[in-house]
């Protein structure tokens, strides 16, 4: 049969009608949600993808221009679905009606609930009843009643969480959620506002406020109050933030944080972050109260930086610098526990084989016995180096070279200037016996400009330089045994050194090579100084053994032992180091991994005399099913004629712990005490619990036995709760 003009022309409003019964189904339940992607996306139902309409039964009532449907009414357009018990549509006033367990799905996961809805035909007027909302971030909102005009949508008696519901008892009361008379939606702001709120926790109200607001779920940053912190301690009393988080665009943001403590007053923190095309940079500081006179003028705080930034495709240059306004205002704030701030300003090449930087450096010192005059200041610090390509030297091997400049200027003290060039070559081969040799061959230059220094009733000031030429020859013996997927290997290791002695002038200000330590990392090492200003000479030999035990598992033993033998005695290294002798302590390692759980570790350096113990690091990690340990021992002893304030004997202690109750609760604690003195450093525990996805808290409680001025013996207890979907880290 051939259709002719009236069944097309019926065909076609059909069609229609059955278009606009599917837009305005959407709507009628989307007009009651505060989320403007619903809103956004109904453009996509006048698109060209095919509707389907179903229910039991379709009515069309041409003279009344009315279209009904009812019995199990299912709307379609791609992924998106609206049902209903029954759906009408009067064409001549443009009325929409859905009744009957309406029920809409998104694209996004998100489903919509109401026993009752209307909206006009133009979409700009609309009311729905007994809305419920299931959210694509899985939020529900639920409202007695809602009405839709433009961009605006107001619930009535309108609730909000972000907790799930009990499913054997829907009408329970949630974890929390918040309660308003009146909630509105800004689709354009993508603001939900609430008036006359009530926060209640377990049915329970908490906290009231007469406006209160967030964005929508679509809105990633957004400006507003993050999730506050409550802290006490023996120093501040009381003391709460409240962080309020500021979108300024899209690259940039900050935090600012007002703080109120009983004993100290008020303070105000700020952080803006900015990135950039070519990098990124971050500032901070604060400003609070001070009751005592530790600060200057009853006002203490500090302020600090960070950034980094790409110049070419091999060259950047960045920062990083801090200042505090008095010596403890750090730690009282629990910002940092540093004793000395260091302060830099970069730029840097990495290209290939090549490096170079010049920075300048800054020191603030925190400690009474510090004086800030006598503090260098770092400036400029440059250093170069060059690598050459493996077998391209001559003769074979790897060459580089290396320069660098150091100037330090005091306000009181010695000011000194460095300038340093050197270079190398190495080339290994192996033996007819399986030994692999390895030959060094160094040459280095120093030159010194001082100003002001005093030695032992000695003072100074001019040029003074040094020559170091240096070789050494490496020599090891690796023996592999093999045993199906285990392995058993064998190491000895001799290292022989020549330079010359003399090469540490009291001319020459140590500067850079105060922090020295023998140990198994630097047995094998040409020089043991970290810095540039000492440097070891004179003929010496270094010997050893590896071992080493694999299984096809995984798990591992290795070891390492070894000594330094030296012509003869060398002052430059403190009594008490284990070099200061022609022959040395015994340094080495014991690490047992016998599976990815379980890391165990032991580093020693023993009296060459009396085997007794002059350094011991002793630790372990485990990780089991819900639990974990780390557990570490210290010991140090010091030479009595070299006891300072930095250097004296230590026996410590530090275990911490932590267990996962449930995969949402877990609890933690850490304990570190003084064996030497017999008392404790510190101690704490605490817990953290998720409470349903929705719900965060973190408390802890710690004890600190530290005297420094206004620092005294202290418990700190920390408090931090965070309701998901308003504000803080989740």
């Amino acid at each position: 049969m051939v259709a002719g003009p009236a069944s097309t022309r019926r065909r076609s409003t059909l069609d229609r009608l059955r278009a606009d019964l599917l837009a305005a189904a959407a709507v009628v339940v989307l007009s009651a949600l505060p989320d403007p992607a619903r809103a956004q996306a109904l453009p996509s139902l006048a698109s060209d993808e095919p509707i389907l309409l179903q229910a039991d039964e379709v009515e069309y009532a041409r003279e009344l221009e009315l279209v009904v449907a009812r019995g199990n009414v299912e709307v379609a357009q791609g992924d998106r679905i609206v049902r209903a018990d029954s759906l009408t549509y009067n064409r001549r006033d443009g009325i929409v009606t859905a009744q009957g367990n309406v029920a809409m799905v998104e694209p996004d996961g998100s489903v919509m609930f109401a026993s009752y809805a209307q909206l006009d035909e133009g979409f700009a007027k609309g009311i729905a009843r007994d809305l419920k909302a299931r959210l694509a971030d899985q939020t529900l909102l639920v409202a007695a009643g809602s009405t839709r005009e433009g961009r605006f949508t107001q619930m009535d008696k309108a609730a909000y969480t972000a907790c799930e519901l009990c499913e054997d008892n829907p009408d329970r009361p949630a974890l929390w959620q918040i309660k308003a008379d009146k909630v509105t939606h800004d689709e354009q702001t993508r603001d939900i506002v609430y008036r006359d709120a009530t926060l209640e926790l377990l049915g329970v109200p908490i906290a009231y406020t007469p406006y209160f607001s967030h964005p929508d779920p679509t809105v990633d940053r957004r400006s507003g109050v993050l999730a506050p912190t409550y802290r006490s301690n023996s120093t501040l009393g009381s003391r709460i933030d409240i962080p309020y988080y500021i979108v300024i665009d899209p690259a940039t943001d900050a935090t600012v944080t007002p703080m109120w403590t009983t004993d100290q007053g008020a303070g105000l923190s700020a952080e803006y972050r900015r990135a950039l095309d070519n990098g990124a940079y971050a500032l901070e500081g604060m400003i609070a109260d001070a009751t005592d006179d530790v600060a200057r003028d009853n006002v203490r705080g500090y302020i600090a930086g960070r950034g980094r930034f790409d110049l070419t495709d091999t060259w950047r240059w960045g920062f990083d610098g801090i200042w505090a306004g008095d010596d403890t205002v750090l730690r009282v704030y629990d910002i940092t526990n540093r004793e000395t701030l260091t302060s830099t300003l970069y730029a840097e090449e990495l290209n290939g084989r090549d490096y170079a930087q010049i920075a300048g450096y800054w020191f603030q010192g925190l400690r009474s016995t510090q004086r800030q005059s006598e503090l260098p200041t770092a400036l400029p610090m440059a250093q170069w180096s060059r690598l050459g390509a493996p077998g391209m030297a001559p003769l074979g091997g790897q060459w580089r070279m290396e320069s660098s400049f150091a100037g330090l200027s005091r306000q009181d003290g010695t000011d000194s200037y460095r300038a340093t060039v050197g270079g190398g070559w190495n080339r290994s081969y192996i033996g007819s016996e399986g030994g692999v040799y390895t030959l060094t061959a160094n040459l280095r230059g120093d030159g010194y400009v001082v100003d002001d220094l005093t030695d032992d009733g000695r003072s100074f000031n001019g040029t003074a330089g040094r020559i170091l030429p240096e070789i050494a020859l490496d020599w090891r013996l690796p023996m592999v045994r093999s045993d199906g997927e285990t392995r058993q290997m064998i190491e000895p290791i001799v290292m022989g050194v020549i330079s010359p002695y003399g090469g540490n002038s009291w001319k020459i200000p140590n500067e850079d090579s105060r922090d020295f330590e023998f140990d198994e990392t630097n047995l094998f090492s040409t020089q043991r100084f970290s810095g540039y200003d000492r440097v070891e000479g004179g003929p010496r030999v270094s010997y050893g053994l590896r071992v080493g035990h694999y299984t096809g598992d995984g798990g591992q033993i290795t070891g390492l032992v070894g000594q330094s033998l030296r012509a003869r005695a060398d002052d430059t290294f403190a009594p008490g180091s284990g070099l200061e002798d022609k022959v040395s302590d015994y340094v080495g390692r014991v690490v047992v991994t016998p599976n990815p759980n379980l890391d165990l570790y032991y580093r020693f350096r023993f009296d060459k005399d009396t085997f007794e113990p002059r350094r011991t690091d002793l630790g372990a990690a485990w990780i089991v099913d819900r639990a974990s340990f780390d557990l570490s021992y210290t010991l140090l002893r010091a030479d009595e004629r070299e006891v300072t304030e930095d250097y004296t004997d230590r026996e410590e202690v530090y275990f911490s712990a932590g267990y996962d109750i449930t995969d949402d609760f877990k609890i933690f604690g850490s304990l570190r005490r003084d064996l030497e003195n017999d008392r404790s450093i510190n101690h704490g525990a605490g817990f953290a619990v998720d409470l349903d996805n929705c719900l965060y808290i973190v408390s802890e409680v710690r004890r600190s036995f530290s005297r420094d001025r206004d620092i005294q013996p202290s418990t700190d207890v920390l408090v931090r709760v965070v309701l998901r979907t308003l504000g803080g880290t989740y």
